[in-house]
């Protein structure tokens, strides 16, 4: 006898489709602001690079990564954290580059507002690394970022430029400021995130059958009284596996609760993507069928009596029996539940695996 479990269902949040959503817009986001800066780029480079070095030899590189980070961006086979890391070190660099150029390559005092525009462009660095790294990852990368810029400024302006060098240490306490703030702000988004999903977990395990993997009496409950509310028609089935008492008793609990895995999963896989299953309780499974007629309702519990029926548990003949009942007008949980507890008793009565209507 196999005595392997079906494999368990997952939580209805699909978390990778829902990173895939997240990537995509980010990728389109990226794609743009590329495109955006691009021009203006270009514009800068053709306009001044006749008359600053750094922009003549630097800017050319930056256009090509430009167009390598648009291409990479398009090109959907590459991760987008590859993209994103690359982006990060390489706008890092040429700011840090930028920097270094007006400190020691040009004169500080006549280009005080170009160190103060690097400065605000640092800041994007900042929050774009707080968006692709972790909050910790992001807080050192700041932090080292900023004591990097810091180091190189007081070695240039400790000698006799007391006054630029009153005005850097205010313009890199703002940065650190910055650098603070924003990791406060990442953190409390992670810690929200994190008690969101461990909130999400727990619902999740207090409407699970951990044995079946199935929605538990709880939720079905829950989700029959949201639809009885739309006033749309659906079908019940109350379902009970036949002499299951017997089985269990000849072998063993474990292989008992093997079975109920087992007919658990064929009946899931046998419903309507609409549809729900769910475990009752002991043997019994509750079926919620969306938006059926009768006729409808019968065919889908016969091809789930029939699929049971196929199961090849041991040379042992498996077999459910299902009470049917329809939606009306007026009806309520405990109305509904006790048609379809009237027809499972029907079914029983008349000689088990076979669908009854109320």
């Amino acid at each position: 006898m196999d005595r392997r479990h079906p494999p368990p269902t997952l939580p209805s949040a699909d978390i990778a489709s829902f990173k895939a959503k997240i990537d995509d817009r980010k990728r389109l986001f990226y794609l743009l602001a590329s495109i955006i800066a691009l021009p203006s780029i270009l514009f800068v480079w053709f306009f001044y690079g006749d008359n600053n070095l750094f922009i003549r030899y630097a800017y050319p590189i930056l256009i090509a990564e430009a167009g390598l980070w648009i291409i990479a961006l398009l090109y959907r086979r590459i991760p987008l954290l590859w993209i994103e890391f690359f982006v990060l070190f390489t706008i890092g660099l040429f700011y840090l580059a930028k920097y270094v150029y007006h400190l020691f390559f040009d004169n500080p005092t006549f280009v005080w507002r170009e160190i103060e525009a690097n400065s605000g462009a640092v800041i994007i660095l900042f929050i774009l690394a707080y968006t692709i790294l972790h909050h910790q990852v992001a807080f050192r990368f700041t932090i080292l970022y900023t004591t990097t810029t810091l180091a190189f400024g007081l070695y240039r302006f400790s000698s006799n430029q007391t006054e630029l060098l009153i005005d850097f240490i205010r313009l890199e306490t703002r940065l650190i400021v910055i650098a603070l703030l924003t990791y406060v702000l990442a953190k409390v988004k992670d810690d929200l995130l994190a008690a969101q999903q461990q909130a999400n977990y727990w619902e999740w395990q207090a409407n699970i059958d951990h044995l079946t993997q199935l929605p538990n009496r709880r939720m079905i409950s829950t989700r029959i009284e949201q639809v009885l509310k739309t006033n749309s028609a659906f079908a019940l089935f109350l379902i009970d596996l036949d002499d299951f008492k017997c089985f269990n008793d000849t072998y063993g609990h474990d292989v008992g609760d093997l079975l109920l895995s087992q007919v658990a999963f064929t009946l899931k896989t046998s419903l309507r993507a609409g549809d729900m299953v769910a475990r009752w309780g002991g043997e019994e499974f509750l079926v919620l069928v969306n938006e059926a007629t009768k006729e409808q309702a019968i065919h889908l519990a016969e091809r789930l009596r029939s699929e049971v029926e196929k199961l090849d548990f041991d040379n042992n003949r498996i077999s459910i029996s299902i009470g049917c009942t329809l939606s009306r007008p007026r009806d309520d949980l405990f109305s509904l539940l006790k048609r379809a507890d009237t027809a499972l008793y029907a079914a029983k009565t008349q000689g088990r695996n076979r669908v009854c209507w109320q």
